[in-house]
């Protein structure tokens, strides 16, 4: 599931970008999960970096959108964030925040699409590392984030697991 944030402080924005994305999901058969914000200050109190894309307008009432990036991208280098505005002159100051795309309003589900397109294929599914020991019987493969530690007793090695316990003599 790819985790959403709408920071629009205009409600009719605000919706259309909501039908965009709706209507994106069923097309590409994907799952979103939106959460919505009506200004830049809602966002950056109490971020956290739990956002795959951020959708988030540049003018607003308290925080603008060019300083919530700013201050999100302080907390959080990998989140992708698309800017939408009616004014094209902050294209270049987006840079200095890495922000992928620029949607010009009135919203148009044809540069919503590219831009969702472009910003997707960039969202990064976090990878499993492993390693393999070798025990009584063959060899086993574990995921690297199921160990909660590893100690030594006896020339065996043991790793404990976030479910079992897993012994495996030391050569």
């Amino acid at each position: 599931m790819i985790r959403i944030a709408i920071v629009e402080d205009d409600r009719h924005d605000r919706e259309a970008l909501k039908k965009c994305l709706n209507r994106y999901e069923k097309e590409n058969q994907m799952k979103f999960s939106v959460t919505e914000f009506q200004d830049g200050e809602d966002i950056v109190t109490d971020y956290t970096a739990s956002y795959d894309l951020i959708i988030l307008d540049i003018e607003m009432a308290f925080l603008n959108g060019m300083k919530a990036a700013e201050k999100i991208r302080e907390l959080d280098t990998n989140v992708i964030i698309i800017f939408i505005t009616n004014m094209p002159q902050y294209a270049i100051q987006g840079y200095k925040v890495n922000v992928l795309d620029y949607i010009l309003k009135p919203i148009s589900y044809f540069s919503f699409s590219e831009s969702m397109v472009r910003a997707l294929a960039k969202v990064k599914t976090p990878e499993k590392e492993y390693i393999t020991i070798v025990l009584k019987g063959g060899k086993k493969k574990l995921d690297v984030a199921r160990i909660c530690y590893v100690e030594v007793q006896d020339h065996v090695l043991i790793y404990t697991l976030w479910m079992g316990i897993l012994r495996q003599r030391a050569l």
